[in-house]
């Protein structure tokens, strides 16, 4: 179903961006919360998820990012919508499952995702790069 999924995303992003190839450059589920348990699951304490950023900026080789939500806000949380930040107005994506996000991973892109206030915000995050020697490579 992953395979499936990433293989179906990266073929939406060549199609409207108009790529001619493209690669897998990472990808992991998120799941962020509205009160984070502090135990020895946490990947990386203290870290406050709602700061903008550029995806580019964290990773140089990210040149499309695509999020597919796989729960809804309202539904399943409250808060953990996705903001583009932009000089003249900010965009907001109200996330709900099954729709797909895509973008440019450049500083065009400004981004961050409200902070979470009820339950759990689940998204698969998927980052894709137009050169072959910096994608993905899963070890067998």
């Amino acid at each position: 179903l992953f395979d499936y999924l990433l293989a179906k995303t990266r073929w939406s992003v060549m199609n409207d961006f108009g790529c001619h190839v493209l690669y897998d450059s990472g990808a992991l589920i998120t799941k962020l919360v509205a009160d984070p348990a502090n135990d020895e699951w946490e990947v990386e304490p203290g870290h406050v998820y709602w700061n903008a950023h550029v995806d580019k900026a964290n990773i140089p080789t990210y040149d499309y990012t695509a999020l597919l939500y796989l729960t809804s806000q309202g539904d399943d949380f409250d808060g953990g919508e996705f903001e583009w930040i932009d000089d003249d107005s900010n965009k907001v994506v109200v996330p709900a499952a099954g729709r797909l996000v895509m973008f440019s991973s450049g500083p065009e892109n400004l981004h961050r995702v409200r902070e979470v206030t009820r339950g759990a915000r689940v998204v698969l995050a998927m980052w894709f790069t137009c050169s072959a020697e910096f994608q993905y490579d899963v070890p067998e």
